[in-house]
Parts: C-alpha cells; sequence; structure tokens
C-alpha cells in the first residue's frame, strides 16, 4: 500500500489546506485538540487508559505505541458475488469516496504502527473451513479473520472445535467503547464468564449492508392513492397489519389473467422478497427462537405463544400468491429474481438487505426505504436483522501475539467507525442511493435497530428456524409447532454443547 501513499498524502493535503481556509473564521478562538499517544510497549501492551474526553465532549483515541518493524498483518476476509461491498484493503485511492475512506484508514494504522495489512480473500461459503484448517494443521497464517455468522460452517461450530480465540481476553480491544457494536456484543457474549468468540465492527463495511429493511416504490404508491408509509413509522405504528394492507393495495392484474408469473406479463406485486426475507420478518417482531439471561445464559424460546401468534400472522401475509400480494423468487440470473422484479417496477415493495440499493440506481421510478415491520404496536421497538452470512470478526488461536492483534484491530475499529461508516452512510448510500430526506431518516432508524440471531450464528435453532421459515414463506403451509415439538430437543443438545465448553474454559 504505501507505495502509493507520497500522492495520495498531497491529495489530502490539498483537500485539509481548502477546507481549513474555509472554516478558519468559524473556528477562531475555539481551543486545539491535541492527540495524545499512550505509552506502551513494542509488543503492543497498551497502556490501561485508551481514550480521553476533549472539550466538547468527543473522545480523542490513543494510540498505543506500536512498531511492527515493517512486518504484515494478514487478515482473512470473506468475499461474496451478491454484491456485497466487501473490500478490507485498497493498494491506492480510486476516486471512490468509500475506497478512499479505507485506504486512508489504512495508511494511518500502517503509517502508525509500521505495519503492512495484508487481506487475503476467500469465498463466503469456504472462508470459514479455510480458517479451520488452517489452525488445526497449527499454521499461524492469519492474525485476524472475517468469517461469515451461518454459512456452510456455523460460527459455532468454530467455537466448540477451539478455533477461534475468546476476544474478551484481550485487553488491547476496547470492546466496550462504540466503535464495537454493543447490541451485538450484548446478544454474543456468553456463560457466567460473558466469553465473546466474535465481535461487529466497521472495519468490514458487508455487515451494514447486511441489514434487512423494505424498499418501497414511491411514484406506484401516488398514483395508487396510497400515502408514503413514513408517518407511520416514526409514530410507532408500521406494523404487520398495515405492512399487509400495502400488500394488497400493490397487486394489480393490470389486465392479465391471473398472478402466475411471466416475465412479460403487466402484472404488478404488492410485495417480493425470499425465504430470508421471511425470516427477517420474524426477527422484526423481536422473535429470534433464543434469549440471552443478564448471567449470559441462553434458553430456546420457541414455544411461546407469542412466538405463535408471530407465526400465525406471517403464514396468513404470505400464503397470498394467487392473490399477488407476496411473490417469493429469488432465480439466478433471471427476470425471476425478486430484486429485478422491485427494480422493473413490477413490485410494490420488496424485503432485501441495503446493499440491494446498488440494483436500484438507474431505477426510472423513485425508491425509498423504511425498516421491517413491527408485530404489532404494543411492541416497542424496531427489529433490523442481518443477513445470515453476515461475516464477523474473530481471531484464531494459533495468533502468537494478541496483544498487537488487538491493538491494530481496535484502532482499525475506531477510524472505522469515525472516518469510514459515515462515508457509507453519508454519501454511498444517503447521497448516492436513497433520493429523499425521508428515506435517509429511515436509514438511520434501519441502522440504530439492528438485532442478531445468536442461535442461528451459532447453529442451536438453524435447522428448527429454516424449516419454519420455508414452512410460512410463499405460502408452503404452516406446521409451526410440530416443526418445534419435533425439532427442539436437537436445538437444547447443540446449545448445550456449546455452553458446557464456554463454562469449561471459564
Amino acid at each position: 500500500m504505501k507505495k502509493s501513499r507520497l500522492t495520495a498524502l498531497i491529495v489530502i493535503c490539498v483537500m485539509v489546506s481548502q477546507l481549513f481556509l474555509s472554516c478558519n473564521s468559524a473556528n477562531a478562538g475555539k481551543k486545539d485538540i491535541q492527540t495524545t499517544t499512550a505509552a506502551g510497549d513494542v509488543n503492543g501492551n497498551a497502556a490501561s487508559e485508551t481514550a480521553a474526553e476533549s472539550d466538547s465532549g468527543e473522545t480523542d483515541y490513543v494510540y498505543p505505541n506500536l512498531n511492527c518493524n515493517g512486518e504484515d498483518f494478514n487478515i482473512l476476509n470473506t468475499t461474496t458475488t451478491w454484491g456485497f461491498y466487501t473490500d478490507l484493503v485498497h493498494e491506492s485511492m480510486t476516486g471512490e469516496v468509500l475506497d478512499d475512506a479505507i485506504y486512508t484508514r489504512n495508511s494511518t494504522i500502517e503509517d502508525k504502527f509500521n505495519v503492512n495489512i495484508k487481506e487475503i480473500p476467500e469465498g463466503v461459503d469456504t472462508s470459514s473451513q479455510k480458517l479451520r484448517t488452517a489452525v488445526q494443521a497449527g499454521d499461524n497464517a492469519y492474525d485476524a479473520a472475517y468469517v461469515p455468522c451461518n454459512s456452510s460452517i456455523p460460527i459455532g461450530s468454530l467455537v466448540t472445535d477451539n478455533i477461534l480465540y475468546n476476544l474478551s481476553d484481550i485487553p488491547e480491544l476496547n470492546l466496550d467503547q462504540k466503535w464495537w457494536n454493543q447490541s451485538i456484543k450484548q446478544d454474543s457474549a456468553l456463560g457466567t464468564s460473558k466469553s465473546l468468540y466474535f465481535a461487529f465492527c466497521d472495519i468490514n463495511i458487508m455487515p451494514l449492508q447486511c441489514a434487512w429493511c423494505i424498499y418501497i416504490n414511491e411514484d406506484m404508491m401516488k398514483k395508487l392513492g396510497l400515502d408514503l408509509p413514513y408517518s407511520l413509522v416514526k409514530s410507532g405504528k408500521w406494523t404487520y397489519d398495515e405492512f399487509y394492507k400495502y400488500m394488497e393495495a400493490g397487486a394489480q392484474l393490470n389486465g392479465a389473467q391471473s398472478f402466475k408469473w411471466d416475465d412479460n406479463a403487466p402484472t404488478v406485486y404488492g410485495y417480493t422478497s425470499f425465504e430470508n426475507g421471511t425470516l427477517a420478518l420474524i426477527t422484526a417482531s423481536g422473535e429470534r427462537g433464543v434469549s440471552i439471561d443478564n448471567s449470559g445464559m441462553p434458553s430456546l424460546a420457541v414455544d411461546s405463544e407469542r412466538f405463535f401468534n408471530v407465526c400465525d400472522k406471517l403464514s396468513q401475509m404470505l400464503a397470498t400468491k394467487d392473490k399477488g400480494e407476496y411473490l417469493t423468487a429469488n432465480a439466478s440470473n433471471s427476470l425471476f429474481h425478486f430484486e429485478v422484479i422491485f427494480g422493473n417496477c413490477r413490485a410494490l415493495m420488496m424485503g432485501g438487505e441495503l446493499k440491494a440499493a446498488d440494483s436500484f440506481r438507474n431505477m426510472d421510478d423513485t425508491f425509498g426505504i423504511v425498516p421491517m415491520p413491527k408485530y404489532d404496536e404494543t411492541q416497542d421497538r424496531y427489529y433490523t436483522a442481518v443477513t445470515v452470512q453476515t461475516p464477523v470478526l474473530v481471531v484464531p488461536v494459533t495468533n502468537t501475539n494478541t496483544s498487537r492483534t488487538g491493538v491494530i484491530l481496535d484502532a482499525m475499529a475506531y477510524l472505522s467507525n469515525k472516518d469510514v461508516t459515515p462515508v457509507f452512510f453519508d454519501v454511498t448510500m444517503s447521497q448516492k442511493r436513497l433520493r429523499d430526506d425521508e428515506s435517509i431518516n429511515m436509514l438511520q432508524i434501519v441502522k440504530d435497530s439492528l438485532y442478531f440471531n445468536v442461535g442461528i450464528a451459532y447453529g442451536w435453532t438453524q435447522n428448527m428456524i429454516y424449516a419454519i421459515r420455508d414452512s410460512l414463506d410463499g405460502g408452503k403451509g404452516n406446521n409451526v409447532v410440530s416443526t418445534v415439538d419435533k425439532m427442539k430437543a436437537q436445538a437444547q443438545a447443540s446449545m448445550d454443547k456449546t455452553m458446557t465448553l464456554i463454562e469449561s474454559k471459564g
């Protein structure tokens, strides 16, 4: 990366000089805030104080003293073919604001710690096995890794196979700070020791793009005489029932004989997605199959009255393909795909991840986003699911210098939260994707309501919840009660295995 740094620094200096000239008068009289460096040894042992408050109340990060002597810092990184942004490293500035923010972040870390950040890309379906194979062979090939919560291998399998280091045992990671996602941390720290084997932060942008939401076609809604649902969201009244009213209104035959899919038909559907959209709707109710108590102990939560009521309601809403209210469609390289259907204005609404906005940049109609709906108005907040393949940050047990790793990752997480995430939300999403202020406000609600399905991530409830999801999606039959009765013992046994291991380690 260092080969293009001189050019990059010249560009940055020019930009900073222009900014200084334009802002100097406005900042006159303000006290300068000095950057502080904490004392620490060359092996990465940070000083006990890691942040200081400035006069403005903002946290100034305190970078520990660390000299890596030009060594590489290797991160195994999950990549996909589904249009997510997964880059961790750029060798030079590209002119794209997100690329350049990541390049600048890495350059800062490399200069401060005299280290070279290296990304080793690996496919989403093979990265977990790649990590497992290296660790089991005793190979210290990776200082850290991004692996999916659950793809071909659930993260829980890596825990029980003793592949992952307990991040709580790395004091250089300031896991209580805002640059580490606190909601996900709370859901993922298990056992009386609150062991944490993976974490969410913004070093990788993909987890933010994995947030689920509802896309709406504003032009179609206006033509149908429908109020845009933004006010419902803000008043806390965006619920399953209100969502279903829009599904009903959006279903239009437009002269066709039926709602059976035809690439060339004029039919318009109320809502389109696929089976993981159904899983996101379940999660939006606050139900996820597992609850974690204050002591960090999980328990199954799949046989409550509310869980069954949520599933019953979704079964009724989604079993409507003959009426055009819901179309499940996920054929690759085809017009019969939920993103293509919405982008071609053949659905009023679509359930998808934030990354789908990239597909609609050339869409003629105006689109917006709202969060996934609540179950009912008594629900106290919105819950935003993240897709099951969301990559999480881990450290392999073969790492021989976790202190160095902790210093580098914590600083990267801090700079990502400070300098990269705002670019993604304020520029990449808000200015380049979303087209009105209301949708930009909705984006903040989506971001603030991320909710993690720890049961699926660890693999405890994976088979059961997937079976429920598939039975509800597209009216394939509601057999939730029998599925729970049949599979909850297996889920409990899987949970017990994980917790026995975690508790044994203390």
